[in-house]
Formats: C-alpha cells, sequence, structure tokens
C-alpha cells in the first residue's frame, strides 16, 4: 500500500471501534511501510474553526490491518 493512498475501513474491528473508526470511513495512508500487517491510516474526522476562524479537520490515527482496507481509486 503507498504512502498518501486514499483508502477506505471495509471490516469493522474493536480495536478500531474503540478510536471511533467504523466500516466506511475514509483516510489517507502515512508512513506506507507495513508493519506487522498494519500501516498507519490518518481517517477524515469533523471539521471544526480554529480561532483565526479558519476550518480545520479534526484527523483520526489508527493502525489498521492491511486486509481491512480497500484502496479508493483517483477517479473518486
Amino acid at each position: 500500500m503507498k504512502e498518501l493512498a486514499r483508502v477506505e475501513l471495509i471490516k469493522d474491528r474493536a480495536e478500531y471501534a474503540q478510536r471511533g473508526i467504523k466500516v466506511g470511513h475514509k483516510g489517507t495512508v502515512m508512513l506506507g511501510d507495513e508493519r506487522n500487517g498494519y500501516v498507519l491510516v490518518f481517517f477524515d474526522g469533523e471539521y471544526y474553526k480554529n480561532k483565526y476562524g479558519a476550518m480545520i479537520m479534526r484527523e483520526i490515527d489508527v493502525g489498521v490491518r492491511v486486509e481491512d482496507l480497500k484502496v479508493i481509486p483517483d477517479n473518486e
């Protein structure tokens, strides 16, 4: 799996649910190196305004099993 690839979670597990992630959540692979079958994914979180009024997305970083991810093609 390549670094910065867009992915979607395709399997629920308790370890993901503890972080608030479930099937259908989308994110970006960070540190594309696979370690023990896992990659680090920054899942899209909620948007909020910072003190300067800029919209910022809160990201949720989770180590995810490669087999539980589907790569989203660039045209989607």
